[in-house]
Order: structure tokens, then sequence, then C-alpha cells
């Protein structure tokens, strides 16, 4: 029986910075983890020959409910964005973002405030 497997691709500093390596993810199915890395290392150098000469940091984990992942064999970029690699789960996260307090919702507001605004 296949499993779902979230998996990612990070490059080293060097990569970014002189070949415009980005973080890439994707999600896909395999019976196992071991499996998944093989079929992960194998589609990725396949979709991205170039990477060969890159150093990347491959991520794989099994899918699990309240976890966001990408689309089911389909590189995307974004994911990595919105969402970190967690070392004591062993997962990925969504990414915290930073609240703005000059960013505030007018509803939320005290109406002596919205009045004065």
């Amino acid at each position: 029986m296949s499993k779902v497997f979230i998996c990612a691709a990070i490059p080293d500093e060097q990569a970014i910075k002189e070949e415009g390596a980005v973080a890439v993810a994707t999600a896909i199915e395999a019976g196992d983890e071991r499996r998944a890395r093989a079929k992960f290392h194998w589609q990725f150098l396949e979709h991205y020959p170039a990477a060969q000469d890159c150093a990347y940091k491959f991520l794989v984990c099994e899918d699990k409910p309240g976890i966001p992942r990408p689309a089911l064999d389909s590189w995307d970029a974004e994911y990595m964005q919105e969402n970190r690699w967690d070392e004591e789960s062993a997962s990925f996260v969504p990414v915290e973002t930073e609240s703005d307090p000059m960013n505030v919702t007018f509803d939320k507001l005290a109406p002596e405030v919205q009045n004065a605004v």
C-alpha cells in the first residue's frame, strides 16, 4: 500500500548565490520513506539536471493530517516559502508570520477609536 510523502530539496547558500537555486517541494507516493527518498532524488535530478552541480539538503517526511503539503507529483517553490522544516517533529510546519504593529484591523478597534479615525 502506498503512502504519501512530502519531499523538499533545499540548496546551500553557495548554490543560491552562484546558480540562483531555489528550494522546491513535492509530494510523492511510495511504499515507505526509504523508497520515497530514492524516488524523490531520481525525480528531482531528472527534472532539474543542473542541480547535479549544486549541494542540496533533501528532506522527506510522511504526510499526516493537518500538515500542509504540496500537490502530488508537481514541483512547488512557494511551499518552501510558506513552510519550514521542524527538526523536533521531523515534519514541515507553516512559517509564522510576523505581525506588523502598524497593520490594524479596523473592526477590532474600540468604538471610540473607530469614531476618531
